[in-house]
């Protein structure tokens, strides 16, 4: 009788642990963490073949004229970018792919679980209309805006200078077509997807701190810049890209300065699509972030002049930049201030 019961109580204990495991697998936040793991495993699967392809695909099309002309073929264009390209790039280019090929399995496991479908902002309204554009133009303006006072100031404390080989319209031409697409694509699946996968499970509040911390997270995981793997075409480069990474943790200043700069962004972008209901707002003040950032890289140097903890030699790092975004925030809420929040 002893053992009986010892049976049944074990028997019990496995029954619990199996339905704790089957509903841990089953959360949508198990399920986001999962997507965020195989996204980064399948960028370091892939990077390497997609190295390897970038390469020769240059090599068969060598001698590359530098900054092919738009006269220049696709083809030519696509293998000028291939040869100039590291590793890191390459890794970046597959991280994105691996993201949105896995997407479609994720939205679809989402919608299997019974719930409510998750229904991103674009699927419903393509076209702006009147208050979309305003609010794509007044996105753009605050985070350009903001950005472009901020290069003033730098550069008259002496902290930036213009870079030798000053050349504007290159550098806008370079940044008009990542600030639209790279805006595009993120607000639809930060903003929209995740945003309202998240809202169906947390309060608005836990929502918008959880997504950009989510935000953040994949934005800090970048390649590091100015480092490489020893032989990109190794089958295991990849993973050897995933241990670099690893690497800025270890790094304090790096981690609190930049992850928090990328978490305040996170957070206006995601105010600005819960007070608005769509993704016109976030699309412009990312698009503006992103232009204003491809360009001034392009036109400025650091000077090495100034305090690490106000500007460390990158416009996203640094008590300064923080303060720009703080700025830029209140003059979002401000612009929202009379809306009523939207789902």
């Amino acid at each position: 009788m002893h053992l009986g019961a010892r049976l049944l109580c074990l028997h019990r204990r496995n029954c619990l642990t199996q339905l704790t495991v089957k509903r841990l697998l089953s959360h949508e936040l198990t399920k986001l963490i999962l997507f965020v793991v195989l996204s980064f495993t399948a960028a370091a699967l892939i990077a390497p073949h997609l190295y390897t392809a970038g390469k020769d695909l240059a090599a068969a099309h060598a001698p590359l004229p530098k900054d092919p002309p738009f006269s220049a073929s696709p083809t030519v264009w696509l293998a000028e970018k291939c040869d100039s390209a590291e590793f890191s790039r390459y890794f970046n280019r597959a991280l994105m792919a691996s993201a949105l090929l896995l997407l479609y399995p994720l939205i679809r496991s989402l919608r299997s679980s019974g719930t409510t479908e998750v229904k991103p902002p674009l699927k419903n309204r393509i076209n702006p209309r009147a208050q979309g554009w305003k609010d794509i133009a007044v996105g753009l303006c605050l985070s350009m805006g903001f950005l472009i006072l901020l290069g003033l100031i730098l550069q008259n404390l002496g902290w930036i200078t213009p870079e030798e080989k000053w050349n504007l319209g290159k550098a806008i031409r370079k940044a008009i077509a990542p600030a639209i697409i790279v805006s595009i694509l993120e607000e639809w699946l930060f903003r929209g997807v995740i945003f309202n996968i998240l809202m169906r499970k947390l309060s608005t509040a836990k929502t918008i701190i959880s997504l950009s911390l989510i935000f953040a997270a994949l934005h800090f995981l970048k390649p590091p810049e100015g480092i490489d793997v020893v032989d990109p075409r190794n089958a295991l480069a990849g993973f050897e890209m995933l241990g670099l990474i690893g690497h800025k943790f270890l790094n304090p200043a790096s981690f609190f300065g930049v992850f928090l700069t990328l978490f305040t962004v996170g957070l206006i972008l995601a105010y600005a699509r819960h007070k608005t209901g769509y993704l016109w707002l976030s699309i412009g003040l990312h698009a503006g972030w992103i232009f204003s950032l491809k360009t001034f890289n392009k036109l400025t140097d650091p000077t090495g002049e100034a305090p690490e903890i106000l500007f460390n030699e990158n416009i996203t790092d640094g008590l300064l930049p923080l303060a720009t975004l703080v700025l830029t925030g209140s003059a979002v809420y401000l612009y929202l201030r009379q809306k009523k929040p939207m789902l």
